[in-house]
């Protein structure tokens, strides 16, 4: 296993899949891009699981013959299908994966974690047999600190997991497949990273938990053609036994490349176990906006410093725009009419290979929509893959992003907990996207109470109490809506 030079793998697409050509695509990691020393480990985390379909007594067990197991990479599918898959065919039940490796020795003095960016259905992780962490859903990711479980650099270890697609109204979306318009196919589905950071280090936003917290949040304000602040909220967690002095220091780089701006914060003292927010503004003058017709990013590249040492660094692309739904001029983007939104609902699965669609497969797709002259995408009925909502920036595609569910409702309150707790991870997610139109943090064509409406609806502007916030949007089939 090799430690990827610049921090992740870069992609290039084949331009004969596009009747023009195709410039390459960087991949982003729990969303960050690459940058140079950064001062943290990214490894391709893919490769050499082994397989079986069906449960397993004790599969998490160290000691398990698995030798003679099948050998997969991820994003992997249960099984394979035909090209025409619908009508419940697919598996519904266990599959176990388990991955023996050695921790790079490189990897000394920080904290190691497996970011898996989604498992369909519910699912349990277990490091040398024991269980570090229970999840439930398919759509969002999932992150086990190697570290915390006393993985160790240069030792061996396993890794299991055990992924459930069977039917379960406990969680959403909820709806039994054979009614369902939509398959769970089953398995690691999406991509699987290794990341050793600094203990002190920028979080991640979906893991940390906070309310509008956690990780990079970058919003604007007082956005015209003629200027924007930039806004960005970076948030440096503690996780050694040592108190730690740091500086915060964002970069702005334009679309083509050019450092416009470096502000660096005031020291930030943190105790152990302690995290602080560190908020800075830079001020860009005839900002280059973004749009479907110009898609513009702009590069902040944020870096946690103790003295002149780089701790810990990542990348955003961000977008400058604003927008605004008028009664009478209908959709206005900076500042303008854009005219009337063309776009189609896209599910995430492909004959043969259900879920498990590869980077440059997303891009592909993205780019066939925009070729088709889509200039807004609604996912139906979940989040999708990062390099799709990375495409989407890329392209020049607006995107609704819908929360998991269509036709179904359980009563049991703790259902609705849920629906909401993906809510509030998807906007942690995504937040950053200049695609992101609107958020869907209902349950699409579902008679629901109106108090969940108004929470859902509330969850949307407590994760992002900024102005130039993507809207709430729902489906006005739907109960509760008004």
């Amino acid at each position: 296993m090799k430690i990827l030079a610049t921090f992740l793998l870069s992609l290039i697409l084949p331009a004969l899949a596009f009747a023009e050509s195709v410039t390459p695509q960087e991949i982003s990691v729990g969303g960050f891009f690459p940058v140079e020393n950064s001062g943290r480990q990214v490894y391709d985390f893919n490769n050499g699981w082994r397989y079986h379909l069906g449960d397993v007594a004790d599969g998490q067990a160290v000691g398990l013959d698995d030798t003679a197991w099948e050998i997969v990479s991820t994003p992997h599918t249960v099984e394979l299908l035909p090209a025409e898959g619908s009508g419940c065919r697919n598996y519904q039940g266990v599959a176990w994966y388990r991955k023996h490796f050695v921790t790079p020795e490189e990897t000394a003095g920080k904290d190691v974690t497996l970011h898996f960016e989604a498992v369909m259905g519910k699912q349990k992780f277990f490091v040398n047999g024991k269980e570090v962490k229970a999840h439930l859903g398919g759509y969002l990711p999932v992150t086990i600190n190697l570290t915390e479980a006393g993985v160790k650099p240069g030792e061996e270890c396993v890794v299991a997991v055990m992924a459930d697609n069977s039917d379960d109204k406990s969680f959403p979306p909820g709806k039994p497949q054979n009614s369902l318009d939509f398959a769970y196919h089953g398995g690691i589905y999406r991509d699987v990273w290794m990341i050793a950071k600094s203990p002190v280090a920028i979080n991640d936003a979906v893991e940390d938990g906070k309310v509008a917290g956690g990780g990079v949040f970058v919003h604007f304000d007082n956005v015209s053609d003629k200027s924007a602040d930039v806004i960005v909220d970076t948030e440096v967690a503690n996780t050694g036994d040592k108190t730690r002095k740091v500086t915060v220091e964002t970069s702005l780089i334009s679309p083509e490349g050019v450092l416009l701006k470096k502000v660096t914060s005031s020291a930030v003292t943190l105790k152990p176990g302690q995290s602080q927010t560190v908020t800075q503004t830079i001020k860009v003058k005839d900002p280059q906006l973004w749009s479907p017709d110009s898609p513009a990013l702009y590069r902040m590249e944020s870096r946690i410093k103790e003295g002149k040492q780089i701790l810990d660094a990542g990348a955003t692309r961000i977008g400058i725009r604003y927008f605004e739904f008028d009664g009478e001029k209908g959709f206005m983007l900076n500042g303008k009419p854009f005219g009337q939104l063309i776009g189609a609902n896209r599910h995430q699965d492909f004959a043969y290979v259900g879920n498990a669609v590869p980077n440059s497969q997303q891009w592909r797709d993205a780019k066939r929509l925009r070729d088709a002259g889509c200039r807004i995408i609604r996912v139906a009925h979940y989040p999708q893959d990062p390099a799709f909502m990375d495409a989407c920036d890329e392209l020049g595609m607006f995107v609704i992003v819908a929360t998991p569910g269509w036709q179904f409702w359980n009563k049991d309150p703790q259902f609705a907990e849920r629906v909401h707790e993906n809510t509030r991870n998807i906007i942690r997610r995504d937040r950053n996207h200049p695609s992101v139109l609107m958020w869907e943090p209902i349950l699409n064509e579902t008679r629901y109470p109106e108090n969940f409406s108004l929470e859902a609806l509330q969850i949307t502007k407590d994760e992002y109490p900024y102005p130039g916030r993507p809207i709430a949007a729902a489906d006005m089939h739907s109960a509760g809506v008004r």
